[in-house]
């Protein structure tokens, strides 16, 4: 009971939610879901969780097993309610922290009583980038046997550079290249919200997707500023995230964040930078409304500027 009280205070801090909105139900323990956008840091994220959960014994970590599909079913919506639900039961008074790739979900109030998301967000450029580049990457090293991202595997050599400048340039930002969408997975279900033929161009997905992160989201970090988003969100979840900040410091800051290896990175040149940045002009609208947000928050609670992180992140 005494950790529920704390977290459910920490959180009143941090976003100042209506009152019916902070109740908890009694028989559900608070549950922060990860619903992870890919290439933001996630991988980072999840070893950070687990050496604070290895030290604190506070909360019980969930990882889940299911990395696609992103977009799910009405079915697979209401699986993910109960296991959500049934792992928060399970755990008595003890707070869970769920991670897992899938667009938002809104589980019902008596749920969203007891659930907080959190996510991390990128420079959209970077993040399409590495999307593009690590997709290429698996499918060459998982072999031609295994499944690949990419809606055809004669895809496989085609560099961001070479997709952008023949062709239809949309193509190359979509889930056919392995590129989704970040707006999708703060968007949700709804068919607005749908980035599997596409890229979201439509301000109605841009809209919801700010909503519910005003609405449900309680902390959405940066990559670019990735000492400063955890140093904020330990201070709004010290039950659960304390120490955190250490462990980033100890063992990751001084390390870089890739995961495809150099020979499979490719630098665009300024044309196709220039087509991205116009394509991918809601997903920095996004962004720039996450940044502010995050800012924002950091500035009230420590009174000084995040600091960014140098050099590169992709």
């Amino acid at each position: 009971m005494f950790i529920i009280i704390v977290i459910v205070f920490q959180l009143h801090v941090i976003t100042e939610q209506p009152e019916k909105e902070k109740r908890v139900h009694r028989n559900i323990s608070i549950a922060i879901i990860y619903n992870r956008v890919p290439k933001c840091g996630s991988t980072l994220m999840n070893s950070l969780l687990e050496l604070v959960f290895n030290e604190s014994h506070t909360f019980r970590f969930i990882k889940s097993t299911n990395y696609v599909p992103f977009r799910l079913s009405a079915t697979d919506q209401l699986q993910l309610r109960q296991e959500i639900v049934n792992y928060s039961r399970q755990a008595y008074s003890t707070p869970i922290v769920y991670e897992r790739h899938f667009h938002f979900v809104d589980f019902g109030f008596e749920v969203n009583r007891n659930l907080f998301y959190i996510n991390q967000l990128r420079d959209p450029i970077e993040r399409v980038l590495s999307c593009y580049d690590y997709t290429r990457h698996r499918c060459k090293t998982d072999g031609p046997n295994e499944p690949c991202a990419l809606s055809n595997r004669s895809l496989i050599n085609i560099t961001m550079d070479a997709c952008v400048s023949t062709g239809d340039p949309t193509s190359c930002i979509s889930e056919q290249n392995g590129v989704s969408s970040a707006i999708s997975f703060f968007c949700g279900q709804l068919s607005i919200c749908d980035d599997t033929y596409k890229p979201i161009t439509n301000y109605a997905a841009l809209a919801l997707a700010k909503s519910n992160i005003e609405r449900y989201y309680l902390y959405v970090g940066l990559l670019e500023y990735i000492e400063s988003s955890l140093e904020l969100l330990e201070f709004s979840y010290p039950a659960i995230f304390r120490g955190i900040s250490k462990f980033y410091l100890t063992y990751f800051k001084d390390k870089p964040f890739y995961r495809t290896p150099a020979e499979s990175r490719y630098p665009i040149n300024k044309e196709t930078r220039t087509i991205l940045r116009r394509l991918l002009k809601l997903e920095f609208e996004l962004y720039y409304f996450v940044q502010k947000r995050f800012i924002d928050q950091y500035r009230r609670t420590f009174h000084r500027a995040p600091r960014r992180r140098d050099g590169k992140v992709r």
